[in-house]
């Protein structure tokens, strides 16, 4: 009995969280609770979490600020959306495929930028995502220019085929908590750790062994691989795909994400993700203001939670130990004297 009391002490946490995602799972994907409409924000939004766990490793934790998200997801899409369209493959080998072809692209890549150092490498980052724009937008022969492609199919294994947002919501659900598993545990590893010594300071990471160097490419490749699927994702969902996504302004979107969330919490990325993916929703009737929201809406969050919602969150239970243990030494010399 004690062991199981002090397993469920310990694992509370899991246990709430397991909990909590079962009933997600089962209640939220139906018409009577939730609309179609609220249904594709949401898929949307944990696409986008795809997308900005990447976010998770290269950012929160090595510290490199890219822009390149968006072109990553653009190159991803596409390469979905001809392979199904124009040669007639499955939509899993297809996304498969795109991964795999964008992720040693961005091994060229990040061996290139990261030659850059510090601010020169995010600018480098925001000229690379304009030029994949740029060559979505003209590439009419291939790409279909600001027309894009359409009629992509649905994704579906076999017999097994995606019909509405709800059977989406079934899928990503399951592929947004695999990805949260993998940053959490990349997090935990020595490349986590590596990337934490790199963020923290260069110099010392690399008198203690690390090849900053090559760690920074390395997360560059994971983010790149991560923004791949995710735009994958995108195409077969959405089933239409023009450029207008993959720009620049996009990707200065995720980064708002992951600050939002928190930069270093997995958990904040994903909050940050579902509720930028729901905010412009809410306020489309502004939308001609959006650009100055945004630019408002960041600078308040960098001044009154720079560490985002999650950072908040840390900072409360922080100071409720504290004060728990405050009491509990207050306590231990009335219970000795008695």
């Amino acid at each position: 009995m004690d062991k199981a009391k002090s397993f469920v002490q310990k694992n509370l946490g899991t246990i709430i969280g397991a909990v909590v995602l079962t009933l997600v799972f089962f209640i939220v994907p139906n018409k009577g609770v939730v609309n179609a409409y609220i249904m594709k924000v949401i898929n949307l939004g944990l696409i986008y979490f795809v997308a900005v766990a990447g976010l998770c490793v290269i950012l929160g934790m090595g510290g490199q600020p890219t822009f390149s998200t968006a072109g990553m997801m653009g190159l991803g899409a596409y390469s979905v959306a001809l392979l199904t369209t124009l040669k007639g493959w499955a939509p899993i080998p297809a996304l498969l495929v795109s991964v795999l072809w964008v992720t040693l692209f961005s091994v060229v890549m990040g061996l290139a930028l990261f030659r850059l150092k510090g601010s020169y490498f995010s600018f480098a980052s925001i000229g690379f995502t304009s030029l994949i724009f740029t060559v979505l937008t003209n590439w009419l022969s291939l790409t279909g220019g600001p027309d894009g492609i359409k009629n992509i199919p649905r994704l579906g294994i076999g017999n097994l085929v995606c019909q509405n947002y709800y059977d989406y919501f079934r899928v990503l659900f399951f592929i947004a908590l695999a990805c949260y598993l993998i940053v959490q545990r990349i997090r935990k590893s020595y490349l986590g750790r590596a990337l934490g010594c790199v963020r923290d300071n260069e110099i010392a990471a690399q008198c203690m062994g690390i090849n900053a160097y090559r760690t920074k490419v390395i997360s560059f490749v994971i983010a790149g691989a991560f923004a791949a699927f995710a735009g994958g994702l995108y195409a077969l969902h959405e089933r239409y795909i023009s450029p207008a996504p993959f720009q620049y302004d996009q990707s200065a979107i995720y980064l708002i994400m992951i600050m939002l969330g928190g930069v270093n919490s997995t958990g904040g990325a994903l909050i940050g993700s579902l509720f930028m993916t729901w905010l412009p929703e809410r306020i489309r009737f502004l939308a001609a203001y959006s650009r100055l929201i945004y630019g408002i809406g960041v600078i308040i969050l960098m001044n009154v939670m720079p560490m985002g919602i999650m950072g908040l969150v840390d900072n409360f239970r922080y100071k409720m130990r504290k004060k728990m243990k405050k009491n509990q030494s207050a306590e231990t010399p009335v219970k000795e004297a008695e």
